[in-house]
């Protein structure tokens, strides 16, 4: 049989794997963050002020100070590896409310161990439409999850975080089947809105979310060290209301 993904609401249980998909997750994209940052005016800046330290207060030869440039990619390195962890560990111990989802993937017990590439059969809603005695044949694993609270700055409006999936996972198929069920959540609940924020870096999270009808709502600019360090952040949003409307239309749904 193949494997197949439920959407169910968060268990108890959960929370161990949970927090390890988020940090897989987020630990994940620190690669592209760092390469990001080499390429930004305040790497060019720090080689400079090392570069004079060392020649000024440490009376280094000038030629030898070319020394600046792998302590500064160094110090980038370790800046944005460890604020990632920070980041990663913190947002894995949030969540675990009343409105918190989990993808579980029902693979054979005999499996080859490849999840690149894996082709997904089905997506079920809380509870597999499989024969009892298929499923003793499987093992689960909790391979995504997601997020919804309430909106701080938006009365009656949901606020999107903590979506995550393993990334030895197809993100795109489990992340889109992750966002519509918060929304069918938002619907049944009559909300107006719900929203969310991507970063510059988080090109596949938003390309997901404005597949299934997110609008660009809002664009800044979010300072990480004064105005020589700056991100660039999206909001997004859709009425949940219009979103069942159309979701006809949407080519991903929930079986």
């Amino acid at each position: 049989m193949k494997p197949f993904v439920v959407i169910r609401k968060l268990e108890g249980q959960d929370n161990l794997q949970c927090q390890r998909v988020v940090k897989d997750f987020i630990m994940a994209g620190a690669w592209d963050a760092f390469v990001s940052c080499l390429f930004r005016e305040i790497t060019l800046q720090l080689v400079v002020i090392v570069w004079a330290i060392l020649f000024i207060f440490c009376g280094i030869p000038l030629y030898m100070c070319c020394i600046a440039i792998p302590v500064v990619i160094g110090l980038i390195l370790f800046t944005t590896y460890g604020s990632y962890f920070n980041k990663s560990n913190e947002l894995a111990i949030r969540g675990g409310n009343s409105m918190c989802w989990v993808a579980e993937i029902y693979k054979p017990l005999v499996h080859n161990g490849l999840t690149r590439g894996l082709e997904i059969d089905q997506f079920y809603s809380d509870v597999p439409n499989v024969d009892s005695k298929e499923l003793n044949k499987m093992r689960r694993k909790v391979v995504g999850t997601i997020s919804c609270k309430n909106h701080l700055m938006l009365e009656n409006s949901g606020w999107i975080y903590r979506l995550a999936v393993c990334p030895r996972y197809p993100f795109r198929e489990i992340a889109e089947q992750l966002i519509i069920r918060v929304l069918e959540n938002a619907y049944d609940n009559q909300l107006l809105t719900v929203e969310t924020a991507t970063s510059e870096c988080d090109e596949a999270i938003r390309e997901v979310y404005l597949k299934l009808g997110f609008t660009l709502r809002l664009v800044y600019h979010k300072q990480i060290i004064g105005n020589t360090l700056k991100i660039m952040k999206s909001q997004l949003g859709i009425d949940p209301f219009e979103w069942h409307q159309n979701r006809e239309q949407i080519n991903v749904e929930l079986q």
